[in-house]
This record gives structure tokens, sequence and C-alpha cells, in this order.
């Protein structure tokens, strides 16, 4: 705390991420063993930290005592923390393990006392008991209980256990990532992961009502627990942490006792376990070849369920708020059109097919063919083929309403919230015409998350935009769309000055925001 006073010239006592370089340069840390300097002095710190709060809580444990001011109920095994007292002699090293067992049988949580008392007696994890096939055995089975995995593990490594029992998770204890996306060290991300999973399991008012349905629907969930325990284990190393992660998963899982199939669907998430959130966010999920390409690499729906479960998890345990529905909507679509895949239901020809002929069927309910179908004649292949019924309708009904004005718009707010959607149409695609709109956008302090384009053979242009409010995901406040219509017209007429806009929105933003 001196160093970072000295450092910034005035009262600090908060160490930002933007400090922590300078800091650990002053204080003599170098890079080493592909950590940053400033990674390793984070490391260091939490360290002793934790070291520090373990001394005090022992302290207030054995001599801060209270009276109850009445005569205390009679709590159920349940609900009370359980209190271990393992005895010191070497046969003991199979007990501490034991507590664990009985605390996640009990469905509550180990007494802070029962966890000093294990991390006083750690010299009893020795390679004897993780080369023992019933202490293996019996470490698997707390991955099995759907739902009451994460206290257990949380307990295991505030006690020091997980890591003397996995020596590899040791590596990884307090180990920081220097990004402004990870909030917590790579442990604490992996506990909070693993409570994702347990909340998603008890049907958490704050969890998405499908993919709990798709958790309900694996049988033996600890793969995935696993999975989720030993996604990050190969980072802390350099560049690289997913092969690297699979072959350390592999020792792990090897010297674990693990069987076959155990060990290969975990080594598979471990090593796939970035990859659903890249295809989602960043390729067209429209081309069939991409869905096709992923199917093989998941290979069964059990698998691709697992992989579902593990990406909500890992995003959800990067930083509160990181998941949102926008990110959800992205995967669940990833994920469904893979489903079909593998199932032998994802025939995108029929699909396309399917989908123009519902689109037109309704549409010539109500108009004459003369109308509607050379819509449909003009428009390209992609659209047609990732585009479904309801939005194709949609999107006639908006270029029908150009008719001698350059722009039509439509707002919609989607029934599963997480993000507005704005579509227009615009009567010439002319060069430039999506940079004008998505730079307006941003001057009006719009989060853009994506984007669908699409241009008529006449050069009609078709936009579709998701976004949020700066600094979130949330559906945008209707007083300023009367604001964002008006410049949008004004931009494509080409009498917005659309470079100057976004430079005075960003004049105007919080130092703080520039900043990042």
């Amino acid at each position: 705390r001196n160093e970072a006073h000295f450092a910034t010239g005035r009262k600090t006592d908060l160490l930002s991420l933007e400090l922590q370089p300078d800091l650990a340069s002053n204080l003599g840390y170098q890079a080493k063993g592909g950590l940053l300097a400033s990674e390793i002095f984070m490391r260091d710190y939490y360290r002793r930290a934790s070291e520090l709060h373990a001394v005090a809580a022992r302290f207030l444990l054995r001599h801060l005592t209270v009276a109850p001011r009445r005569a205390p109920r009679r709590r159920s095994r349940a609900t009370g923390p359980l209190a271990v007292h393992p005895p010191a002699s070497g046969a003991a090293a199979p007990a501490l393990l034991a507590a664990f067992i009985a605390a996640q049988a009990a469905g509550t949580s180990l007494s802070e006392e029962g966890k000093h008392d294990i991390a006083g007696r750690l010299e009893l994890v020795s390679g004897e008991l993780r080369a023992s096939r019933d202490a293996c055995r019996a470490f698997l089975r707390l991955f099995a209980r759907r739902g009451r995995v994460a206290e257990t593990v949380r307990a295991m490594h505030e006690s020091g256990f997980l890591g003397r029992f996995l020596p590899e998770w040791a590596r990884i204890t307090f180990l920081v990532q220097h990004d402004h996306f990870h909030r917590y060290t790579v442990d604490e991300h992996t506990l909070k992961c693993i409570e994702a999973l347990d909340d998603l399991a008890a049907g958490s008012s704050a969890t998405p009502t499908r993919l709990g349905s798709v958790l309900d629907e694996v049988g033996d969930v600890t793969p995935l627990y696993l999975g989720v325990l030993l996604h990050d284990i190969g980072k802390g190393r350099g560049s690289g942490h997913v092969p690297r992660g699979v072959r350390i998963g592999g020792r792990i899982l090897a010297r674990l006792h693990a069987e076959a199939s155990l060990r290969e669907d975990v080594l598979f998430l471990i090593g796939a376990h970035p990859e659903m959130s890249q295809l989602a966010q960043h390729r067209d999920l429209s081309e069939p070849r991409l869905i096709e390409a992923f199917a093989r690499r998941v290979g069964t729906v059990r698998r691709l369920d697992l992989l579902l479960l593990l990406t909500y998890a890992d995003h959800s345990g990067v930083a509160p708020g990181i998941w949102n529905e926008w990110k959800a909507s992205l995967l669940l679509d990833l994920y469904a059109r893979t489903r079909e895949r593998l199932l032998g239901r994802g025939g995108d020809v029929a699909g396309e097919a399917s989908a123009r002929s519902r689109a037109l069927r309704t549409l010539l309910a109500e108009l004459p063919a003369a109308e509607v179908e050379p819509h449909f004649g003009l428009l390209p292949e992609r659209y047609l083929r990732s585009t479904d019924a309801r939005h194709m309708v949609r999107h006639f009904h908006l270029v029908r309403r150009l008719g001698e004005q350059p722009l039509a718009l439509e707002w919609r707010d989607p029934a599963d919230g997480g993000c507005t959607e704005l579509t227009l149409a615009a009567a010439v695609d002319r060069p430039g015409l999506f940079a004008a709109v998505a730079g307006t956008l941003t001057a009006h302090g719009i989060n853009i998350l994506s984007v669908d384009l699409c241009s008529r053979a006449d050069g009609v242009a078709i936009e579709a935009f998701r976004f949020g409010e700066p600094g979130g995901h949330w559906p945008s406040r209707d007083e300023r769309r009367r604001r964002v219509e008006a410049s949008l017209r004004e931009a494509v007429a080409g009498r917005l000055d659309v470079h100057a806009a976004v430079e005075a929105w960003r004049a105007r933003r919080p130092q703080r925001a520039r900043r990042h």
C-alpha cells in the first residue's frame, strides 16, 4: 500500500488493474514461467492475504466466544455446519476425505473448526492417499451429486485439501488473469463456475429455464462437474492453456483411476471449452458447413449438452453481468442447429424452402402475388437460408413501407428481453451505408451486440441491429428512439457528419470509460 501511495503521489488504497504492473516493477518482480510480473506479484498478494485471513480466523475461533442470549434451538444435521476433528495418526488420512463426503451427504457445510483442523493435518494427504483406488473413487463420487458439489469443493479448497490431493490445482490457486474481463483468480473463477451449475440444478430464479432443462436431461453429471473443475487447469504456464490443460487433465484422470468413458468426456470438455462461445459470437451460424463441422467435432447430443452447460458455467464465473440474454440466444441458436444436425434433421435446403413457403402463404393470404413474389425473387440465398418465416414477413412489410422515402424503421423488444432490435430498410444500399448507421447508433451511446445485413438485387438494403444501453445489455429506453430515428434519417440522407458525431460522443464519455 505504501508503494501504491509512492507510485501515484496520493493516497491510493485500491490495487487497480492499471496500477498492478507499475507496483510489480517497483517491487522488483519480473516475468517468469509464462507469467507476467504483475501476475506473480498479485499471486503473492492473494497468498499472503489468505494466510493472514486464516491466522485471524483461527484466533477468533479459539479465543472469541459469545454467550448466547437465549438457549439455542436444536438444529438438524442438514442445516448446521458439520464439525470434524480427525485424529492425528497417519491412519486418519482417509478420514480427512471422509469429512467432506459426510458434509456433502448431509447437505450441509463443513464447520470452520473442521476446516482448520484439516488444514493443520495436510501432511496426511500423501502420495499414498493420492494413489489409493478407494480414495480416488470416493473423490470422484463427490462430483456425481447434482446441485451439491460447489460447497464441498470450496471447503476442500479453503482447507488446502484440494491443492494437496490434486497438486496441479495448487498451480492455479491465486493465479491472476491480467485482463479486463476476468474479475477473479483462476481458482475462484472455477469455484464460481461450479456454483453456477449448482444454482442451475436448484432452479434458481436467476438461471435460464432452457439450460435447466438441458441439465435435467443429463444422466451422470460427473463428467460435467469434473470438466468444469479442470477446464482451466493448464493456465499459468504461458500461452496455449487448452492443449496443455488436456495433457495435465489426462494425467490427473489417470491418477484418479477414472474409467475410460469418463476420461474421454472430461478431456473432450477441457479441449473444446472455448469453442462453442467463439463460434456463437463470432461466426455466421447460418452457414451449413460450420454447423456440420461443429457437429462432427461434438459427435453426440450428450456431449453437446455437456459442452453447452460448461460454456454457460464458464461465462457465469468470469464476472457479474458477463452472462446475458444476448449470449444465451446465440449459444442456444448454435445448440439447436447442431442438435438438429446430430439427430439427422438438419436439412438446410428443406428448412429454407419451408421458411420461404410459410412466409409466402402468410403474405399471399392478404396481398396479390404480383406484389409479393418479386420481393422473394430479389433476395440472396443466404438470407433465405438463415431467416425464419416470421422475420421474412416483417421485413417484407418494412420494405413495403418505404414508398418514396429513403428509410423505414421498426423497433422491437423481444419477449425474452436482453436487447432491443432495430430493423431498417433503405431504398438504396450505397457504399458506407452500414458505417453511417452503425456510427450514428454509436454516437447515441448504443452498444451494438450483433447485426444481420442483406441487400436485394435491386439495391434495397435490410439491416437488423441488436443492441443495449452503455454498460449492459438491457432494452433501450423508449424516449431515446425518436432522437435516434431523426439522426439515422439525417445520416442516411448524407446530412449528418457521422465521424464528428462519434468523436463528440467520445469526448462526452467519462475519463474511466475512455481509458478502458
